[in-house]
């Protein structure tokens, strides 16, 4: 049967793109208007509109254009893999966001058709709570299964803090508790503290210092759809931080900020920080907390250690994809 399923493209986002997405309930920060305003400044941003027979839309999808990475010295190991024979990398975060379900294998063959067209490179990753069939891709592109650990935030604070390990997750957090840790959540004044103490990190790595403009630009974007962040204090010192999107009740970690007093005292701030969130999206009427992605199949110690550390947590795994290039594919085709 042919596929009906259309695709249009457009470099702004139609009256309703935030209103289809919030009432699907599968929406995240990355597929709002507001993440592609925010990505606009550095780079092309596509809106992407998958249309049945009947001009309903079916789906939709935020892509980020970028040119091809010229950074030797650059660390991001998914990204090398990706074959240099592509002068534009289109990339994508839990998308495409689908609303007829029933018409997933479709939508991902006019996905493919689009991005063969365009001649890019790609990395994407699929929705998670509903990441479709995307196997049409699987001729041109690889597909690699991806897990995350979702915590049910509908549940009662007792029965989620019954659910964290004892003595990996728990202890800790009572830990940092006793040593007089305090927890606090940032507002746009305390930001700045939050901001340094990322300089901090990046600064002990050797690393280039973050602009605090463009973090403040980010938080007033990102505000109005659902973000925020806690602060971690012991005495006069910022020991910790963490930032979350939360939109449509989905809590989405993003930029861990820990000090090498945290460290070396060990304070446990992460852990008491991360206990404050799901405290916080629990009163708050929040879905659930995504403790971000981990490899099912980890091929290292690192790995290994990233998937223990999540699973401490006691949140129900899901599964979803990872799509990239083929090695060697388009080296082969050109």
């Amino acid at each position: 049967m042919k596929n009906m399923i259309t695709v249009e493209s457009n470099f702004e986002p139609d009256q309703n793109w935030n209103a289809r997405l919030l009432e699907s309930g599968l929406g995240t920060i990355f597929q709002t208007k507001e993440r592609g305003i925010f990505e606009s400044a550095k780079h092309k941003i596509i809106y992407l509109i998958f249309r049945d027979e009947n001009y309903t839309i079916v789906a939709q999808n935020i892509i980020k254009v970028s040119e091809r990475f010229t950074d030797k010295n650059r660390k991001d190991k998914l990204f090398n893999k990706i074959p240099t024979s592509r002068k534009k990398l289109y990339s994508w975060v839990y998308g495409p966001v689908i609303f007829k379900k029933e018409r997933s294998k479709e939508i991902f063959h006019a996905f493919k058709q689009f991005l063969i067209s365009e001649k890019c490179a790609i990395s994407g990753w699929t929705n998670i709570l509903f990441p479709g069939d995307p196997q049409s891709l699987s001729s041109n592109y690889e597909i690699l299964s991806w897990g995350t650990l979702l915590i049910d935030l509908s549940q009662s604070k007792e029965i989620v803090y019954q659910n964290i390990s004892k003595h990996s997750g728990r202890k800790n957090i009572e830990r940092s508790i006793k040593r007089g840790v305090i927890v606090e959540e940032i507002n746009e004044k305390s930001l700045l503290e939050y901001s340094n103490l990322i300089n901090e990190m990046k600064n002990n790595d050797m690393n280039d210092k973050s602009q605090f403009e463009n973090l403040l630009r980010r938080w007033k974007t990102y505000k109005p759809m659902g973000y925020s962040g806690f602060l971690a204090r012991k005495d006069e010192h910022v020991i910790g931080g963490l930032l979350f999107s939360y939109v449509n009740g989905h809590i989405l970690e993003a930029g861990v900020a820990r000090s090498k007093i945290d460290k070396l005292n060990h304070y446990y701030s992460q852990d008491l920080i991360k206990w404050k969130i799901i405290e916080w999206g629990i009163e708050h009427g929040q879905k659930f907390y995504d403790l971000a992605g981990f490899n099912p199949n980890p091929i290292s110690e690192k790995e290994q250690g990233i998937l223990r550390y999540k699973e401490k947590w006691g949140g129900i795994p899901y599964y979803f994809h990872r799509i990239t290039e083929k090695p060697g594919l388009f080296s082969k085709l050109n």
